[in-house]
């Protein structure tokens, strides 16, 4: 795992957005597989900005997302509103190919089967990935299997509480469950983009870096993957006995 640290937030995004346009330059049908949130709002800005201002091309990309919230899609917390209203809605070009879940389906068993074969048709050139505070990626929660492929997972209590704090929900209007890519399903890209920022998150990224590489802190597997990077900035390096 390379380890890339910066001074702050606004670095960070700026990093992390190299990453992703160098994957979409180098690849003439780059296959893109996004998270959402807090620590990603940042790159998506700048995406949006290179896209209008033409200095990105999106045309021939292949844009997929890791999980999605069991609701209705049009709920503001989905990741299905997070991506239009970051970055669909804004831009003035279209990706090739845009394949999110949808958590308001009855039958997710056919979801799932779906998007197994969305990952088998487009073989990801880069998976990009945001670390829980309890060191989570995506909805595989600490516990979960090193082997997990795309399921319906339950939610951890600090999950639902980061989900809150970022949507301002209640308790009673935040959701509890996603459909999300397993660990395993993460491994099997080219190149890991995780990023981190904030003393909140110090936890889970001494867990991921200098801990154990076990269950009870999912991301530490990411040090397995040939092509990992993970970039943090000093708030959430705090806690490291190395810096980087």
């Amino acid at each position: 795992m390379e380890i890339i640290q910066t001074k702050d937030y606004q670095s960070l995004s700026q990093k992390a957005f190299e990453i992703l346009a160098d994957t979409i330059e180098q690849n003439e049908n780059a296959v893109i597989n996004t998270t959402t949130g807090a620590s990603y709002d940042g790159l998506f800005d700048l995406l949006v900005k290179a896209i209008n201002e033409d200095k990105l091309p999106i045309e021939k990309t292949i844009m997929m997302n890791l999980d999605e919230y069991i609701a209705e899609r049009d709920q503001p917390f989905t990741v299905y509103t997070y991506m239009h209203q970051k970055l669909y809605d804004l831009i003035k070009k279209q990706p090739k190919v845009v394949e999110l879940l949808d958590g308001s389906l009855e039958d997710l068993d056919a979801e799932i089967e779906r998007y197994n074969a969305v990952l088998e048709k487009y073989p990801r050139d880069l998976q990009i990935l945001g670390l829980g505070v309890n060191g989570h990626l995506g909805a595989n929660e600490p516990g979960t299997s090193f082997n997990s492929r795309l399921f319906l997972a339950d939610s951890d209590e600090s999950t639902i509480q980061s989900t809150m704090g970022y949507q301002n929900l209640t308790r009673e209007e935040a959701p509890t469950q996603m459909l999300t890519l397993g660990l395993a399903d993460m491994m099997e890209a080219k190149k890991v983009l995780l990023v981190a920022s904030g003393t909140r998150k110090a936890e889970a990224v001494k867990a991921t870096i200098e801990g154990p590489i076990n269950e009870d802190c999912p991301a530490a597997i990411l040090r397995a993957h040939p092509n990992a990077v993970f970039i943090i900035d000093d708030a959430a390096a705090s806690l490291l006995d190395k810096k980087y």
